[in-house]
């Protein structure tokens, strides 16, 4: 456990969520996402990685279309999130980790300011938006 740089409050690094220096999406074209390295069945493992970067690519795809329809706002607060989207303002409200047949799925995602996203990821209960969508998704999933 450390102490944020910026503002003194707890954190797993150097900087917690809020001050944790961003970096826009990244554009596979150019070769910017990161190769897995990985000892063992080489081959397995290659074909691992390129489905982890297709899917890396597609949701950075679907990311972006999504910032080209929706307003560049909070949807829980209305506040404007500027003109470049950063990874941090693209909120799955159904975890892909959990739930990866839904972490393609634009209803799947909010826009949310780097305030939002971090008070929703230490209480995923916090916003009532969040929550009432997070129900729609879980009839639309049949989630119990």
């Amino acid at each position: 456990m450390g102490i944020c740089k910026t503002c003194g409050k707890n954190s797993d690094s150097d900087y917690c969520f809020q001050h944790k220096p961003r970096k826009p999406l990244l554009d596979n074209s150019k070769g910017l996402i990161r190769k897995v390295s990985v000892k063992g069945n080489y081959k397995a493992m290659e074909s691992l990685k390129e489905e982890i970067d297709k899917v890396k690519l597609q949701m950075r795809n679907m990311f972006l279309n999504i910032w080209k329809k929706r307003k560049h706002n909070s949807e829980v607060s209305g506040d404007y999130l500027g003109n470049e989207p950063m990874s941090t303002y693209f909120h799955h409200i159904l975890a892909k980790s959990k739930y990866p047949e839904a972490c393609l799925d634009e209803e799947n995602i909010i826009l949310l300011s780097l305030l939002e996203h971090s008070n929703v990821e230490n209480d995923m209960y916090r916003y009532d938006e969040i929550n009432k969508r997070r129900n729609i998704l879980n009839e639309k999933y049949n989630i119990i």
